[in-house]
């Protein structure tokens, strides 16, 4: 399992450095949050591209997603694992089916599926309603 202590860190990283689709300063100059209007500084775009930790709101993280040209739920788990150490992810592994339901659950990314048996029987409960 990869590191969680980096997942914003590998997103940006993805995206943006030598070698990669964006330049720092293009990504900084793409980070604008659409609804709010913040943006980040070409520092602050440096220090996510080096790992370093910002301060992180949900403005802030709009914009890194609107400099990625990523969906913002996309940067929201990453920024969530990252500092909160949460994963969001589908720990049962269930399969696509015709009512399109799709099962995300947040949790310690050290849990399987097995350790919790009640929430799927919260989900087992919810496909029988």
């Amino acid at each position: 399992m990869p590191d969680q202590a980096d997942a914003l860190t590998r997103l940006v990283q993805e995206h943006v450095g030598e070698g990669r689709p964006l330049t720092v300063r293009a990504f900084a100059q793409r980070a604008v949050d659409p609804v709010s209007g913040t943006t980040i500084s070409k520092s602050t775009a440096g220090n996510l591209v080096l790992g370093h930790q910002i301060k992180i709101t949900p403005e802030v993280l709009g914009a890194i997603a609107a400099g990625l040209g990523r969906p913002l739920s996309e940067v929201q788990a990453a920024a969530m694992e990252q500092y909160v150490g949460v994963v969001v992810d589908d720990p049962f592994g269930t399969p696509p089916g015709d009512d399109d339901v799709v099962v995300r659950v947040a949790h310690d990314p050290a849990r399987r599926a097995e350790d919790m048996p009640t929430v799927r029987a919260f989900l087992d409960r919810a496909e029988r309603n």
